[in-house]
C-alpha cells in the first residue's frame, strides 16, 4: 500500500507540474461554460435555465476526457517514463493505477468546478433565472467524465500508442457507434448491439430523465442503472486488458 501511495504522490506531482494540465483544465472547463455563455448571449430574455442547459457541452467534455486519458498515458509509454516506474516501484501496476486515480480526481474536480462556475454565471446573468431541475446532468457527467478517462487510459495502455489511444476511442464514439445505431433501425441484432455500446450511455441516461419528465417514456426503455452497468463493464474490461498489456509488455 505504501508503494501505491508513493505512486499516487508521484503521479500527482507530474500532473500538477505539466503545462498540458493547465491546457486540459481550461479546455475541459470551457467545454461546459463556453456553450452556456453563448446560449445566454444569443437567447432572448427573460430566460429560464436548468441543469440540462449547463450540460449542453457535455459530449465535448467527454471527448476531451478521452483525449486527456489517452494522451497522458500513452505519452508516459512513448517517452519510456513508465520504465522508470517499473524500476523504482514494487509492482508494474502501481503507476498505471495511480495515474488512473489521479486523472479521475482531476477530471471530477474540473467538471464540478466548471459546473459550479457556470451556474454562478447563470445566476448573475441579467434576465436569466436558474431553476434547479434536471440535476441528473450533474451526476451523470461527474460519473461519465472519469469513466471515459479510464476507458481511454485502458485503451492507451493496451495499444501503447498516443495516436491509436486517442484515435480509436474517438472514431468509435463518432463513427462506429452512430453507424451501428443507424443500422439498428433496420436490423434487430444491431439494435441490441447499440444498446450495449459505451459512447452514448451518458446521453441516454439524460434522455431517460428528460422523457420521464415529459411523460413520454417508452415502456421498453432501458433504465439509467442499465446504462451505468454497461459503462462500468466497458471500463472494467478495457482496464483489465490495459493492465495485462502493461504487465506483459517489454520495455524497449
Amino acid at each position: 500500500m505504501s508503494s501505491f501511495l508513493s505512486s499516487v504522490k508521484s503521479e500527482t506531482t507530474k500532473l500538477l507540474t505539466l503545462r498540458s494540465t493547465l491546457i486540459y483544465f481550461i479546455l475541459l472547463g470551457g467545454s461546459l461554460g463556453g456553450p452556456v455563455f453563448l446560449y445566454l448571449l444569443l437567447s432572448e430574455t427573460p430566460l429560464k435555465v436548468d441543469f440540462s442547459d449547463v450540460g449542453i457541452g457535455g459530449m465535448i467534455a467527454l471527448m476531451i476526457c478521452i483525449v486527456f486519458g489517452a494522451s497522458t498515458t500513452a505519452g508516459e509509454i512513448s517517452t519510456k517514463m513508465h520504465a522508470q516506474a517499473f524500476l523504482t516501484q514494487q509492482s508494474r501496476w502501481n503507476w498505471l493505477a495511480a495515474r488512473g486515480l489521479v486523472a479521475s480526481v482531476f477530471v471530477v474536480f474540473t467538471l464540478a468546478l466548471a459546473m459550479a462556475l457556470t451556474v454562478l454565471m447563470i445566476v448573475i446573468w441579467p434576465g436569466a433565472t436558474f431553476v434547479g431541475e434536471q440535476n441528473n446532468t450533474v451526476w451523470s457527467l461527474l460519473i461519465g467524465g472519469p469513466a471515459f478517462t479510464l476507458l481511454a487510459l485502458g485503451t492507451a495502455a493496451l495499444l501503447r500508442s498516443r495516436v491509436a489511444g486517442i484515435g480509436v476511442p474517438l472514431v468509435w464514439m463518432l463513427v462506429v457507434e452512430p453507424l451501428i445505431s443507424l443500422g439498428g433501425e433496420k436490423f434487430d441484432i444491431l439494435k441490441k448491439l447499440s444498446d450495449v455500446m459505451p459512447a452514448n450511455t451518458i446521453n441516454e441516461i439524460q434522455r431517460y430523465y428528460t422523457l420521464e419528465g415529459y411523460g413520454a417514456l417508452m415502456e421498453d426503455a432501458h433504465t439509467p442503472a442499465f446504462y451505468l452497468t454497461v459503462l462500468a463493464a466497458w471500463v472494467v474490461v478495457l482496464l483489465i486488458l490495459g493492465f495485462y498489456r502493461n504487465w506483459r509488455a517489454d520495455v524497449r
